[in-house]
């Protein structure tokens, strides 16, 4: 918890006016039983009628602004506890982006989404309204405390025998709360991750009829998470209840206590009203101090789950202050990877085109990973123009290289808005070039909203093929340097393909192209074949036919022996 105290540090003028709200209702509090005493004893036990209206005055206006300064205490507090979640969450949230693809296959999407949702609000929660109600209870019992024992020390006996037992059963029921919640935290994390993977994929999941596999994958999931909750309900109904029941005993003995001594004429009824009132003021706090700590246990657990991820460094981080270079004069050298790149280097002219192709699992998407820093290579070095890539900017990186996957991500938003997302500037023309270059214009115009048509999450109202050329389009508005087109023509049709290879031929970039099929790739400068992230050949499309190695093999199974002759 100490490590995010500088997120609340960043309200101290609203934590100022929520104490003072504070200290001025527990101020009214302490007054409001000197009041009763006044009235029962002088204006009702002595008949001085006449200062009635007067007296009661006063106690509806004390009433009155106890309900003021709450309010103030109150208000303050929430906007201290929407103001760190806001901090914790854009602090969280900034550093996840940051990361590099090494971080996002460590951490799921469900973890780092309940990160984010869940565990940040407990954060801000506990750092408002939980810390100054907690600061309330403390200051609240002790003041109450000292009035009634000046009071009456003999009315004090049954507060100061039961109020630190009370405080130690809260204590306890803290301690075994907080074992459940970082399993609920956890639970939390999976059960949404769950959820998330079945409605992502639902048409996977019918396609299949899978539907009663994930309903039952879900319920083992959310039966977990009813277990863990229903174990924490009961380990809090327990402690509640002991402690309401104390609390009443309490409230019962200083009356009887207080009758005793009325009958031996050593206290007034106005000095036992006024007592009563004062240990009604110390019921509510042992009433609440129960759920204040298991609120507190919470926020410690999130802050863990938190603090877990802020502290994994997988930044990504320039090592020189090289903003660009004049060309995108692209090598690889001696590039080696864990054990899915193996000393791997080439060398990509600009305006020239580089095809690679292997068996899935044989490393191109990785190896195209080091271009824009999603991945740092082991050893080796990547570098443009002859600069170590890792001293270049990533904005220069990313806006000069564009990649298009084979796993098409498109927003909940208009076609329009997915391809100028993220640019400062574009044109109408420049969309429609894009467009009609990834052969997607006729498509788009067909549409009834044309390119302002919502294609759904995910692009779910468009199909594979389109979702593809949409995403190209993407990268080509973009004017890029460089395009990698990692396998980015897979769902489309071979006369679409054909068309969209020869508007490739007219763009003005290099070109990296990895794919499955020959006819992708035959056209480019030099081509590689990857197995087991080595380079086993290399050479053009000719060269690599004469080796009948296995890019012939390939081409043979594709395409037929007579075409290859031809």
């Amino acid at each position: 918890m100490n490590k995010f105290i500088s997120h609340a540090l960043k309200f101290k003028s609203k934590y100022i006016i929520s104490s003072l709200g504070l200290i001025l209702g527990i101020v009214i509090d302490a007054f409001i039983p000197n009041i009763v005493e006044f009235l029962v004893d002088d204006v009702i036990g002595n008949k001085q009628l006449a200062l009635a209206p007067i007296v009661l005055i006063a106690l509806f206006l004390s009433y009155l602004l106890r309900g003021v300064f709450k309010y103030i205490e109150e208000y303050w507090s929430d906007k201290i506890s929407l103001g760190v979640t806001h901090s914790v969450r854009s602090t969280l949230f900034d550093h996840i982006l940051k990361q590099n693809g090494e971080f996002f296959i460590k951490n799921t999407p469900g973890d780092l989404l309940t990160r984010v949702r869940h565990d940040s609000e407990n954060l801000g929660f506990s750092f408002g309204f939980i810390l100054i109600f907690f600061i309330e209870i403390v200051v609240h019992t002790i003041v109450m405390t000292i009035a009634l024992m000046k009071n009456s020390l003999l009315l004090s006996i049954p507060v100061l025998i039961l109020v630190p037992l009370m405080g130690y059963l809260s204590y306890k029921r803290e301690v075994k709360a907080n074992k459940y919640f970082d399993q609920i935290s956890d639970e939390t994390a999976l059960m949404n991750q769950t959820a998330a993977e079945a409605i992502d994929g639902i048409r996977t999941v019918k396609a299949f009829t899978n539907e009663s596999y994930e309903v039952k994958r879900f319920s083992r999931r959310n039966k977990h998470y009813y277990d863990l909750n229903v174990s924490l309900e009961n380990t809090d109904i327990n402690y509640e209840s002991a402690t309401n029941a104390l609390s009443k005993i309490m409230y019962a003995l200083t009356i009887l206590l207080g009758a005793i001594l009325i009958l031996d004429s050593k206290i007034t009824l106005g000095l036992l009203a006024s007592s009563v009132t004062y240990v009604n003021n110390l019921v509510w706090p042992m009433t609440e101090i129960g759920w204040v700590l298991s609120e507190l246990a919470k926020a410690r657990a999130s802050a863990k789950k938190i603090y877990s991820v802020l502290e994994c460094h997988n930044e990504i981080k320039v090592e020189d202050n090289y903003k660009c270079v004049d060309k995108v004069d692209i090598s690889y050298s001696h590039v080696s990877y864990k054990n899915i790149i193996n000393d791997v280097s080439f060398n990509l002219k600009p305006g020239k085109s580089l095809g690679i192709m292997g068996a899935t699992g044989s490393g191109k998407s990785v190896l195209l990973s080091f271009l824009q820093r999603f991945l740092d290579p082991d050893s080796g070095t990547v570098t443009i123009d002859g600069v170590d890539i890792k001293r270049l900017s990533l904005s220069f990186l990313r806006k000069s290289i564009c990649f298009v996957h084979q796993d098409v991500f498109l927003f909940s938003d208009t076609i329009k808005e997915n391809l100028i997302k993220g640019l400062d500037a574009y044109s109408d023309e420049k969309i429609d070039e894009a467009l009609k270059l990834s052969m997607a214009l006729s498509f788009v115009n067909s549409l009834d909203n044309s390119i302002e048509t919502e294609i759904g999450e995910r692009g779910t109202r468009l199909s594979g093929g389109q979702k593809q050329r949409l995403a190209i389009a993407r990268a080509l508005v973009r004017d890029p340097k460089v395009l990698v087109l990692d396998d980015s023509t897979s769902a489309l049709d071979m006369k679409t393909e054909r068309e969209f290879q020869k508007n490739l031929k007219f763009l003005n970039c290099s070109k990296i192209i990895v794919a499955h099929r020959v006819s992708s790739v035959k056209d480019c400068d030099e081509i590689i074949i990857l197995e087991c992230g080595k380079i086993v050949e290399r050479g053009t499309h000719k060269e690599l036919l004469a080796l009948r190695g296995k890019y012939y093999e390939t081409y043979i199974n594709q395409l037929g022996m007579r075409r290859c002759e031809e």
